[in-house]
């Protein structure tokens, strides 16, 4: 893990977070500025900056928790549409760089407006995605 990470810190339980998936390899929380309701990213526990360094295995168990994801956010949500979106270097717009993968639900036409992730909103889906997740990974 990376000591300036804030992907780190909240994986070392240092920084808050709305936590909607973990397991020994992954975590997935609410982002803090999303672009819709439920937007949710899927980090590996372990720091890589790019995911050109990713094992194998590990970025196959992201993209598998990314799906669930968002089939929880069409079942729990009521998404219309889902994009997956990882990005790689900062011409690419990646800001942080501990490599994630944003699923961003959307609900009728796509529109890129970011907001912050307030504590009511930030538990009631929270709680709601990890209620699903339960569902679709038994």
């Amino acid at each position: 893990m990376s000591e300036n990470c804030v992907f780190c810190r909240i994986i070392r339980g240092e920084a808050e977070a709305y936590i909607v998936y973990e397991d020994d390899d992954v975590v997935a929380f609410l982002d803090k500025y999303p672009v819709s309701r439920g937007h949710t990213l899927v980090v590996p526990k372990e720091h890589y900056p790019h995911i050109y360094e990713v094992p194998d295995r590990l970025l196959a168990k992201l993209v598998l928790v990314a799906r669930d994801i968002a089939r929880a956010q069409v079942r729990a949500l009521g998404a219309t549409g889902v994009r997956i979106v990882q990005n790689n270097g900062s011409d690419a717009g990646q800001v942080i760089f501990h490599v994630h993968f944003h699923v961003i639900p959307f609900y009728g036409p796509c529109r890129f407006l970011r907001y912050h992730l307030g504590k009511e909103e930030g538990e009631e889906v929270s709680n709601a995605l990890r209620r699903e997740l339960r569902s679709i990974r038994s």
